[in-house]
């Protein structure tokens, strides 16, 4: 990470030092990084009471990229393909039982595609409203 040269030193009680330790070895972190992220936490976040927070570390951001990437690619294919149907349809070269079905079959994909969307947005939505910690 660059930009990164000052430094901190704490003193913990050795139950305090293990607690830090196994809490960041628990969360995937080094108690660097776990610093980071409690530092990161809104000042007013301990007396909100219950709220949860999100951490975002770059590999499960990557992951979330690459998944919305593929689900527009899905998207991309389905309409490439209808595309393709409408063209051979206005010139009277595809059946118009294939054409059914062909459609029957992209909307189908379409709508699955849809509803995972909308889910996914619901579920964004709801992570937004917490606060964000990015490891």
């Amino acid at each position: 990470m660059g930009g990164r040269c000052e430094r901190v030193y704490v003193r913990l009680t050795p139950g305090e030092k293990d607690r830090a330790l196994d809490l960041a070895s628990r969360n995937g972190l080094t108690v660097s990084q776990l610093v980071r992220v409690l530092i990161q936490l809104p000042a007013d976040y301990a007396s909100e009471g219950a709220r949860a927070a999100v951490v975002l570390d770059r590999t499960t951001a990557g992951g979330l990229e690459r998944e919305m990437r593929r689900w527009g690619n899905h998207y991309n294919q389905a309409v490439h393909a209808l595309n393709r149907i409408a063209y051979y349809a206005e010139r009277g070269s595809l059946r118009t039982d294939e054409a059914q079905r062909l459609l029957s079959v992209a909307a189908g994909n379409l709508e699955d595609l849809n509803v995972a969307v909308v889910q996914l947005r619901g579920e964004t939505h709801a992570i937004c409203n917490h606060a964000i910690v990015i490891v």
